[in-house]
């Protein structure tokens, strides 16, 4: 038995304190447990729209779409709203846009403003966003520092012996540090530094941490869409050539978490160290609604991937791989009283100092090889108030095509429907995108089709479901034969007040998997398939007692059959407590009582964490966790948090393996962290 850690992988800061528990629990009903790629780019998102407010007079549908409670759908119908009966005169006024119930606009409340003072009579739309003069800007500007420390105090085997016989070259703290400034939602001016925990505070004998990132960036002014020096992402369509570090999957948000709603260029500032391009890019807006990008990158890249730099072996795998690359796209957006539209080309071309030699085992034969890769697509989202029609379709390096498209539907205010289908060929290669998928992100030799939907038969009842059925016509890694698989959910959320919530949530998914069946010779064998089946039954509950105290308490089972073997079985028992001390001072703590029989029968758990920090801790063997995160205010503009949690096995004399390796049966961390805004 063992315990994973939480998703610290590559964790990046946020830019508010109070918001980040909340923002980490509006993550889980986004997407459960597929958290492949940066999840903290997704949390970062909502922290900042929190953090800056979308302006509901001046914003896009597909920019209404990024807030959780709004669907594209329900963004598309304030913005047909607004053009129709003119501005919002206050944030109430959006309860008259059909669709908008009390429950939608009080989750949305948070990540919305308005704008300057409005006249009487609305004035005529501006062709392009204003430009404030440099003096305004200057004076505008808010500062935000964060510095984090955090640490595993029971010292894995890696960090165990002296410099020449330990396995990790460096501390086993991670330290991180960002400074920004921001003007609104239209400057920022960004550092971010960080050091995982087994690397050296310097690199080839330079002092500093071992990963840096900086951007300055000037957003939605005039007709600059985006103007970025330094690191960038750029995300166009469903994300089949270009998107973000990761994206949402699938979840209990069955109808609008598979859909992509793509921001175009926008600056980096996250600490996954392979998924971001570094450079300069521009998108400007040659009439109103056509906008022109252009973007080039340099940098290098990582050998193994996964941005870590404690052995001997990672440490030459750093900054292994130059790449060198160009593109740019043309896109048409509408935002029209009745209908809303994006429809747009994009892509790159890109050249490694080294070719890319792919590995020789079979199922490695369809990946990318060689050192120029020339890739690009088209896409197209249409919507209406109670429609919305999206897909792209790509051709990858190697001339292979791959597309996802899809349609959703409204009937009335009670359902939402999605129908979406995928095809990834066998030999399509994403190098920058993140589609959605059965392996979210990765858009190689998979095709599926998947149908959600969301009905509320009453005011305060909401029940999800999905059914995704899918195909690998090629052989995967453990997988030795072309392999198939099916996945359901059902999702029933009751909301009887708005200090109580309480949900059933199931989860059942059936795939083939690899084996060894006996071959045609005595004795032999060969590979062959077969099915494993993973399912889980949750029981969730919230209650807030007053202004000061919110409880929650969670059951959930697991059960893993392989085909021909026993099941496997798995329970979690919480309680967490949200208590406000005073009005500068919370705790959040909770208990977690866990028994699997096994990995298999593993589950998670979301946690509440230091800010921006997003913790996914996977849970099996027998035991308990526990943990304890205090934040603190003590004067305007300056916040102090600290997390101590604790993880207890029963029966074990050691957790985890290799050089994470820990003696005993106790494993704790500890963070702290000190973040302040001027």
């Amino acid at each position: 038995p063992a315990l994973c850690p939480p998703a610290f992988a590559q964790p990046v800061p946020a830019d508010t304190t109070q918001a980040a528990p909340d923002e980490t629990e509006r993550l889980e009903t986004l997407t459960e447990e597929d958290v492949s790629g940066d999840p903290t780019a997704l949390l970062e998102l909502l922290t900042d729209l929190r953090e800056n407010p979308l302006d509901v007079n001046r914003a896009t549908a597909a920019e209404l779409a990024l807030v959780p409670a709004f669907s594209p759908l329900l963004a598309q119908a304030i913005v047909a709203y607004r053009a129709a009966n003119g501005p919002f005169g206050s944030l109430p006024e959006l309860r008259r846009v059909e669709g908008v119930t009390a429950e939608v606009y009080l989750d949305a409340r948070p990540y919305l403003r308005i704008g300057e003072a409005l006249d009487v009579e609305a004035p005529r739309a501006a062709r392009f966003p204003p430009v404030p003069s440099l003096s305004e800007i200057a004076r505008g500007l808010r500062y935000t520092g964060l510095q984090r420390v955090q640490r595993r105090l029971d010292l894995a085997r890696g960090f165990r012996g002296d410099d020449t016989t330990r396995a990790y070259a460096g501390s086993p703290e991670r330290v991180y540090t960002r400074l920004r400034a921001t003007y609104r939602r239209n400057v920022s001016l960004n550092v971010t530094l960080e050091k995982d925990p087994g690397e050296r505070f310097a690199f080839d004998g330079q002092p500093g941490y071992d990963y840096a990132s900086a951007h300055a960036a000037v957003l939605d002014l005039g007709r600059v869409d985006a103007l970025v020096v330094g690191d960038f992402v750029a995300e166009y369509g469903q994300g089949l050539v270009l998107w973000r570090a990761s994206g949402f999957g699938k979840g209990p948000d069955a109808v609008h978490g598979p859909i992509r709603s793509g921001r175009g260029l926008r600056p980096y500032g996250s600490v996954e160290e392979n998924r971001f391009l570094r450079g300069a890019a521009a998108s400007v807006a040659v009439v109103p609604g056509l906008y022109a990008s252009a973007f080039g990158s340099r940098r290098r890249l990582d050998a193994t991937g996964d941005g870590y730099h404690r052995t001997a072996t990672e440490i030459a795998g750093k900054d292994a791989a130059g790449e060198t690359l160009f593109g740019g796209g043309v896109e048409y957006r509408l935002d029209g009283r009745r209908v809303g539209a994006t429809v747009g080309v994009v892509g790159y071309r890109a050249r490694f100092d080294d070719p890319v030699a792919p590995g020789e085992r079979p199922y490695e034969r369809f990946a990318f090889a060689g050192s120029e890769a020339t890739t690009g697509s088209v896409y197209a989202d249409v919507r209406t108030r109670s429609f919305q029609a999206f897909g792209e379709v790509a051709r990858a390096p190697g001339g292979a095509l791959g597309g996802v498209g899809g349609v959703a539907a409204g009937v009335g205010d009670a359902l939402d429907v999605l129908v979406l289908g995928r095809h990834y060929a066998r030999d399509f290669v994403t190098l920058h995108g993140y589609p959605f998928g059965e392996r979210n992100g990765v858009g190689q030799n998979e095709t599926g089709f998947y149908v959600g939907f969301r009905l509320r038969p009453g005011r305060t009842l909401t029940v999800s479901a999905y059914v995704d059925q899918y195909r690998f016509p090629w052989l995967r890694f453990g997988v030795p034969r072309p392999s198939a698989g099916h996945e359901a959910m059902v999702f029933v959320e009751h909301r009887p007040r708005r200090w109580l919530r309480y949900y059933v949530q199931a989860r059942t998914e059936t795939r083939e998997a690899g084996t060894d069946v006996p071959g045609g010779i005595p004795g032999s064998l060969v590979g062959g398939l077969l099915n494993e089946t993973r399912q889980t039954l949750r029981l969730h509950a919230e209650y807030e007692a007053n202004r000061r105290l919110r409880l929650r308490a969670r059951v959930e089972g697991s059960r893993y059959v392989e085909e021909g073997q026993d099941p496997a079985l798995g329970v979690l028992v919480y309680q967490d407590v949200r208590w406000r001390v005073f009005s500068s001072f919370r705790l959040d703590a909770r208990l977690t009582f866990f028994d699997t029989d096994g990995f298999d029968a593993r589950l998670y758990q979301y946690e509440s964490d230091l800010t921006y920090v997003f913790a996914l801790p996977v849970l099996f063997g027998r035991g308990v966790r526990t943990y304890v995160l205090a934040t603190v205010e003590p004067v305007e503009g300056l916040t102090l948090q600290a997390k101590y949690a604790v993880t207890v096995f029963e029966d074990v004399t050691r957790v985890s393996s290799g050089h994470n390796e820990i003696e005993g049966n106790v494993v704790r961390d500890l963070g702290v962290q000190l973040r302040f805004r001027l």
